[in-house]
């Protein structure tokens, strides 16, 4: 049945497949002078159903990294066998075994694409920069040496209990108001408002100035189970008006939220589960933070 309907469609007829092709725009590169701090944000999964998601959130994902490893391993050892074709053109033979950050891009695509439930917990966006991370941390530390000279042994199938950490980039660098892989609502002055210290001072309002206390100075009193951020809902007017002078409005979402700083899961493409928000809980860096208590 499949070779009669293939010979049945003319061959111009058929659509070619097409790619996205090469980006035409800068690269974007952060600049010298731009100040970076990374803040340790933990979640708050006591709710049955928000711990639930999680866990399903971090077995999908470990999945795709397992798969990728062991791919990874079948790849390098097909490598290191074609000695022929590695003496010819080493660069041609790793990219027809896949063995670059696109080839690993190309294999976790698959794997989530003929899986049967991957797609209803993880998102493109996560399965491509766990293929980067394979790629960078596994086969490339393999197959090219260091400045020493020394190089990593061949890719390995990791363990479930060390699986603590998926990665990803938050924020789009070059799209506003865009979520690439975790998105984080909320802002530091409504969290600041949320959870206000019972003793900090009422002149203390922002952040900023939270910030120029002391250290060991009270800012912060969130307790042991913190609720879950409710979506925002009604219309929210955009500046604009129609032709008759009526203000436009378009309905509020996450971006609107700007109370207590909390992560949204959404799932996959596939997922026909509604919106998962999560609580978050700053604590004090090992630096000397703020003082926060929990009760």
């Amino acid at each position: 049945m499949r070779t009669e309907l293939l010979e049945a469609v003319p061959a111009s007829d058929v659509p070619a497949r097409r790619f996205r092709g090469k980006n035409k725009g800068k690269r974007w590169t952060r600049g010298e002078d731009t100040e970076l701090a990374v803040i340790r944000l933990p979640l708050d999964v006591h709710d049955h159903g928000t711990r639930h998601r999680t866990e399903q959130l971090y077995s999908a994902m470990w999945s795709v990294k397992r798969a990728l490893q062991r791919d990874a391993r079948d790849a390098v050892a097909a490598y290191w066998a074609g000695d022929v074709r590695r003496e010819t053109d080493a660069k041609a033979w790793r990219l027809k075994l896949g063995l670059s950050r696109e080839g690993m891009e190309r294999r976790a695509y698959r794997h989530m694409e003929d899986s049967k439930h991957l797609g209803h917990h993880v998102t493109k966006a996560l399965v491509m920069h766990q293929a980067d991370e394979v790629f960078e941390t596994s086969v490339s530390r393999h197959l090219f040496p260091a400045s020493s000279g020394r190089r990593h042994g061949r890719p390995e199938v990791g363990r479930w209990w060390d699986y603590t950490r998926i990665p990803g980039r938050a924020r789009s660098h070059t799209t506003a108001r865009k979520w690439e892989t975790f998105r984080l609502h909320g802002t530091l002055s409504g969290h600041l408002d949320t959870y206000r210290h019972r003793d900090l001072a009422p002149t203390v309002t922002t952040p900023e100035q939270a910030a120029a206390l002391p250290p060991g100075a009270r800012v912060l009193e969130q307790p042991g189970r913190m609720p879950a951020p409710s979506r925002p809902s009604g219309r929210i007017e955009t500046g604009e008006v129609t032709a008759t002078g009526k203000p436009k409005t378009r309905a509020a979402t996450w971006w609107d939220h700007t109370g207590a700083l909390a992560v949204v899961f959404t799932g996959g493409a596939e997922s026909n589960r509604s919106d998962r928000s999560c609580p978050c809980a700053c604590r004090p860096g090992p630096a000397g933070g703020r003082a926060c208590s929990t009760s």
